[in-house]
């Protein structure tokens, strides 16, 4: 099948070196490389699409001094209330979509692949919008001597951390399901690049998918 623009959506838990991932894939296939997080940090702006309603939600005692949203006082006043959790996504999830579905329409013409990482790349609905899955993956060992490493992080503070976020189980299930119910051609699947070894063992396997991807244009 030959298509213009082409949406991988990059996953993986903390420590599995999805940074590193995004960088080779923009440094040497040019790709567009589109960080959710960082478009929801951005709707969350004063005068952006988001302010008004999660201060609406949660309350002005959200705000710093200078009126915008605090992380840290907005982590505090959802934590363990998952009812208010899922309110929070239902503002932010549908406007970062908008952004990234702008974002790619606007530079379709200069780019041919786009990488969409997110955490909750599964839970905010974004298969629609990808040609295939990838989870970057390294092993609960490797991922706690990175962040002890590189962040100075405690054992139970990385522990705490890996225990919230999902497995490649989650992701495969989610992948068959969605397999299950689309009628795409344009969808080719789940693929885990493992990042247990070396960036060049990282970097071979991300080479191999991008050849594969590379043939279907």
């Amino acid at each position: 099948m030959k298509q213009n623009n082409y949406v991988i959506g990059i996953t993986g838990g903390i420590g599995s070196g999805k940074s590193l991932a995004l960088s080779y894939l923009q440094n040497k296939y040019n790709c567009f490389v589109i960080k959710a997080d960082d478009i929801g940090n951005e709707v969350k702006l004063k005068g952006n699409s988001c302010y008004k309603d999660i201060v609406k939600l949660l309350g002005r005692n959200i705000l710093g001094e200078d009126k915008e949203i605090d992380k840290s006082l907005m982590a505090e006043k959802i934590f363990a209330d998952s009812e208010l959790v899922e309110k929070v996504n239902d503002i932010i999830h549908p406007a970062v979509r908008k952004e990234i579905e702008k974002l790619i329409k606007e530079n379709s013409k200069d780019f041919k692949i786009f990488v969409i990482e997110a955490a909750l790349l599964v839970e905010a609905g974004y298969f629609s919008m990808l040609n295939e899955l990838w989870e970057v993956y390294a092993s609960k060992k490797t991922r706690i001597e990175r962040l002890m490493s590189s962040r100075d992080y405690s054992l139970e503070k990385c522990e705490s951390i890996i225990a919230m976020q999902h497995d490649t189980v989650f992701y495969e299930n989610a992948n068959n399901e969605y397999l299950k119910k689309t009628k795409r051609k344009d969808y080719y699947g789940f693929k885990i690049i493992n990042n247990d070894s070396t960036p060049e063992n990282l970097y071979e396997q991300i080479d191999k998918a991008m050849e594969e991807i590379n043939g279907r244009f």
